[in-house]
């Protein structure tokens, strides 16, 4: 019996260590699993260059769009009218109200601008002086974009003098509302770069308050600096220059949060759930069996490629914004110079209100930097991005330098026309 006994337990002994020594096929599946995902993992790292120092690649807290009820107000039919229920309508909806505000507004602009000379009007108001769109024109006025004009600038320049912000405030400087926005800007990238569709909307209403503050801090120098109502540049100032770095970088905040969210977007490894597409339902419909997935590829593109569609529009935006200021300053000195001859001065004010004048003008104020901005939006909200720069990617730029171009021409044209009637 004691030798059957330590028989067994030599048995059992053996049979546990070969279980030590044996290699688990459930182990070696799991693992293979693993290997797999990490090398999905690694793909998708290399997608974010320097993913440790960005923080647009990590989403951004989701407590402003619940606050916001952005799901809720998206089910939804606001005014009980069924037309609303859809972003996209909603959009073309209230674009043809804005547009119709924005044709009225520039027949009255138009319309008084004809009869007045921007060399007396375009000067300082007094301080108690109530603003409005169609007074106190300029040359930098008159070539705004329509937003700016009307909703934005009004806005801004009514809260300044129903709070008594510039006075009451007066250690808040420009500068530092400039910095604030700039803040806003970056706030507004991260958003936009979220895969989540009313993450992206949340970020919109972000930049368009950061566009606000870049009127606003317009609104307070002149009133700190006693130019009421006086819309002009003034360059070689150290707020000028603050004020057009916190705006570039306001747009490349947002082209990098589109980038970033493009780069998620086609993201190769990215595991989505299957698809039921118009072409499943026709071939359901036919009988064939296609248990409800898309039997399509997922669309996917290179990061060189998405950075250049985004970089294409940046240039855009740089183009638009330099060339229309160029353009500002040249019209400036050109028409709201005061000239002592009366000859000069009546060809002045003939060439000023001429309708290739004009035509320049409204030109600009469709095409100016900050109207594309104003244009991005649009795709952003009704999750058309892509679409938009694709469509936009070069005849915007060959547009646009062909314009300033145009622009070139004419104010030479219109300097020496000047010039001949001196002399």
């Amino acid at each position: 019996m004691s030798v059957l006994f330590i028989y067994h337990q030599l048995c059992r002994t053996a049979l546990f260590h070969s279980r030590a020594f044996m290699p688990d096929l459930r182990l070696a599946v799991v693992s293979a699993d693993d290997q797999v995902t990490s090398s999905q993992l690694k793909g998708a790292h290399v997608l974010c260059p320097c993913p440790q120092l960005t923080s647009y690649w990590t989403p951004p807290p989701s407590w402003p769009r619940r606050v916001c009820c952005c799901e809720t107000l998206a089910k939804m039919s606001p005014f009980g009218f069924s037309v609303f229920r859809d972003a996209k309508t909603t959009c073309i909806f209230v674009g043809l109200i804005l547009m119709t505000y924005y044709i009225i507004m520039d027949i009255i602009l138009f319309l008084r601008f004809k009869t007045v000379d921007i060399v007396e009007d375009s000067k300082p108001g007094a301080p108690d002086e109530f603003y409005s769109p169609f007074t106190h024109l300029s040359v930098k006025s008159l070539m705004n974009d329509h937003t700016s004009q009307y909703i934005i600038s009004p806005s801004a320049e009514y809260l300044d003098t129903f709070t008594q912000f510039s006075t009451r405030f007066s250690f808040i400087t420009p500068n530092v509302i400039s910095f604030t926005h700039l803040f806003l800007g970056f706030v507004s990238g991260k958003f936009v770069a979220s895969d989540n569709l009313y993450d992206r909307r949340v970020g919109v209403v972000i930049f368009q308050i950061r566009t606000w503050l870049d009127a606003f801090d317009g609104v307070v120098f002149r009133a700190q600096s006693g130019t009421h109502l006086q819309f002009q540049s003034v360059r070689a100032t150290t707020g000028y220059y603050v004020d057009t770095t916190c705006d570039a970088l306001g747009g490349v905040f947002l082209c990098f949060g589109i980038l970033f969210y493009l780069m998620k977007r086609f993201d190769p490894y990215k595991q989505d759930l299957p698809t039921w597409t118009k072409a499943q339902e026709v071939a359901s419909k036919t009988g064939l069996v296609t248990n409800g997935h898309s039997s399509a590829s997922r669309e996917t593109y290179s990061i060189k490629y998405l950075f250049w569609k985004v970089f294409c529009y940046g240039l855009c935006l740089a183009c638009a914004g330099k060339f229309w200021d160029l353009t500002v300053g040249d019209f400036r000195d050109i028409f709201q110079t005061p000239l002592k001859d009366p000859k000069m001065a009546m060809q002045q004010f003939e060439l000023c209100h001429s309708t290739t004048t004009i035509i320049i003008f409204y030109l600009w104020r469709i095409l100016e930097g900050q109207a594309l901005l104003q244009y991005v939006l649009i795709p952003i909200i009704i999750d058309k991005i892509w679409e938009f720069l694709n469509y936009t990617q070069y005849i915007l730029l060959c547009i646009i330098i062909g314009l300033y171009i145009v622009s070139l021409i004419y104010i030479r044209h219109v300097s020496r026309s000047i010039l001949y009637v001196f002399n």
